[in-house]
């Protein structure tokens, strides 16, 4: 009697501890985003990764896309490093002090394409930067650039530094922000999701976005006016980070999986991601009848001695780092060159 019932009741156990074996091996990663699901950043960028790593793991990993952002968009490094999201994007440029050495890649004339420069970006970061435990309790997937950004206005284009004097010029980073205000502009500062609100209410004359951001944050109608830098005004840098907890607890061949969307990998899918979008932006623009002028040569004067300030300012504060700034740029430089002729 006792061995009868032993039998079915070892299988039984065994098939228990089989089910709760791979139940213990899926992982849902939760990610939290700033920008609304449908937004051309995530449908274009985020949402193909999430689901490339899915197919790669052969759902060993799925992803929980959180219907609302857990934190402030400056604030998603340290939600995914206590752990309210495991997985989230955020900008250089909102960490300013702690991200430093990093500046650079807001710096004018950086290139028209995103993927050559986010490439470079990266290569950059794993040369110089990779060793600076500068993502204290994450671990980072990746970096990159959102392309050229450009100066869009309510009223007129901007033909010389005069015409930014007293106009109020929401901006992003810090240099976008330094470049206002060194030609005695007002610089706002509010989060990119309020770019509707600022330009319909009057808050702010006008913007500092790559053409992306002008169709996904309903604006092209209130900005009819661009003046476009070749390589761009400004750039800015992004990052893509895992909870270090999250990312250290997977199995090898899940992380294995992880890293294959990773460093490079990830440049690329995220630069052409941009490229796409900010084509498709300023197609929109276009459509709508904006004026899209080229830059005056007095303003492309003017930007270049105005980056020269830049650079010299990033060489001073990179040796606090421990870093050769204008062996980095150089450096960036040349990436950048051979990333656009692959």
């Amino acid at each position: 009697m006792l061995k009868t019932l032993t039998k079915p009741l070892s299988a039984g156990v065994a098939a228990l501890a089989m089910t709760a074996s791979a139940a213990w091996a899926d992982v849902v990663l939760t990610y939290s985003s700033w920008l609304p699901w449908t937004h051309p950043v995530n449908t274009a960028i985020y949402i193909p990764w999430m689901e490339g790593i899915e197919a790669a793991s052969e759902g060993r990993i799925t992803f929980k896309r959180l219907p609302k952002p857990v934190a402030s968009p400056p604030a998603h490094l340290d939600a995914v490093r206590t752990g309210q999201a495991d997985v989230a994007f955020a900008v250089h440029g909102y960490s300013r002090n702690q991200f430093t050495p990093y500046i650079f890649g807001e710096f004018p004339f950086l290139g028209d394409s995103a993927k050559a420069s986010s490439i470079a970006f990266q290569r950059t970061h794993d040369k110089f930067l990779s060793e600076m435990d500068l993502y204290k309790g994450v671990h980072l997937i990746g970096v990159n650039l959102h392309g050229p950004g450009q100066v869009h206005h309510s009223k007129m284009n901007m033909t010389k530094p005069a015409d930014f004097e007293g106009q109020k010029i929401r901006t992003g980073g810090p240099v976008p922000l330094a470049i206002v205000e060194a030609w005695g502009g007002v610089s706002i500062r509010q989060p990119a999701p309020k770019s509707y609100e600022i330009l319909s209410s009057g808050i702010a004359d006008g913007i500092t976005f790559p053409f992306e951001s002008l169709p996904s944050f309903k604006i092209t109608e209130l900005v009819p006016y661009t003046t476009t830098m070749p390589g761009g005004w400004y750039n800015s840098s992004h990052y893509l980070v895992m909870n270090k907890r999250a990312y250290d607890g997977l199995t090898d061949e899940d992380k294995a999986v992880v890293d294959q969307f990773s460093g490079e990998a990830y440049a690329a899918l995220a630069g052409g991601g941009w490229d796409e979008i900010n084509a498709i932006g300023l197609e929109a623009a276009n459509a709508a009848g904006n004026s899209i002028v080229e830059a005056s040569e007095e303003l492309k004067t003017a930007l270049s001695e105005l980056n020269d300030t830049f650079v010299a300012d990033y060489i001073k504060e990179a040796e606090g780092f421990g870093l050769n700034g204008q062996e980095v740029i150089d450096y960036f430089k040349a990436e950048a060159e051979k990333a656009g002729s692959m």
